[in-house]
C-alpha cells in the first residue's frame, strides 16, 4: 500500500477510537475514566492535518508487534505516521520512537501518541506534571510507574496510571513494546 494521507487518516483516527473504548473498559479509577472520556469527546470533534510519514530505523521489528488485535491493526499503518526520534534517548530514532497524534489531528490540550520500544532496549525514566497514561498495545515490558519505586512486569492489554511527578520509564523484553500515552487536563 502506497502512502494516501486520506486513508491513513481515517484507519488512524478509527483505530485510536478503538484503542480508547478498550482503554474505558481497563480503567480502574474515576481520573483514568475521566482521561479516557475527554480523548473520545476530542476524536468526536477532531480535524485533521497535514503530516508526512517519516519511519524510523526502530520500526525494523515491527511484524513482532502482534499481541492483540489493535496490535496486528496497527501494523497496516505504522510506517506511514509522522514518527520522531525521543529527545530524551540519544538513539536517533534506532531502538525508540514515539509518534504525537497531535501531529495529524487538532487535539488542543489532549497530549497523546504512541511509544515504541525495540527488543531490549529501555525508555528513560522521567517524570512531568501532567498525570498520564499509558496503554500496553503490544509487549511484555517492565514498568516503573504508578509511584512505584521498582520495575513490574506488565503484559498487553493493560493501562497504567502515573500521577503528576510519579517517576516512569519502560525496559522491553524478547519483543518492542508498543504504547498509547495519554495526557488531559483535570
Amino acid at each position: 500500500m502506497g502512502f494516501d494521507q486520506a486513508t491513513v487518516t481515517e484507519q488512524v483516527h478509527s483505530w485510536l477510537r478503538a484503542c480508547a473504548r478498550v482503554m474505558a473498559l481497563c480503567a480502574q479509577e474515576p481520573r483514568q475514566s475521566e482521561m479516557v472520556r475527554c480523548l473520545l469527546r476530542r476524536l468526536e470533534e477532531v480535524r485533521p492535518l497535514d503530516f508526512r510519514p517519516s519511519p524510523l530505523p526502530a520500526l525494523a521489528r515491527l511484524s513482532w508487534v502482534k499481541d492483540m488485535k489493535l496490535a496486528r491493526e496497527f501494523r497496516e499503518f505504522a510506517h506511514f505516521l509522522p514518527w520522531e526520534f525521543s529527545p530524551r534517548t540519544t538513539d536517533q530514532g534506532r531502538e525508540v520512537a514515539i509518534m504525537a497524534f497531535g501531529s495529524m489531528f487538532e487535539l488542543g490540550d489532549v497530549a497523546t501518541g504512541l511509544m515504541y520500544v525495540d527488543s531490549y532496549q529501555a525508555y528513560p525514566e522521567h517524570n512531568h506534571l501532567p498525570d498520564e497514561i499509558y496503554f500496553l498495545v503490544s509487549g511484555t515490558a517492565r514498568w516503573r510507574y504508578g509511584g512505584h519505586h521498582d520495575y513490574r512486569s506488565v503484559a498487553a492489554g493493560n493501562l497504567l496510571y502515573n500521577h503528576p511527578w510519579d517517576r516512569h520509564g519502560v525496559k522491553a523484553g524478547a519483543a518492542p513494546v508498543l504504547a498509547l500515552f495519554l495526557s488531559c487536563p483535570a
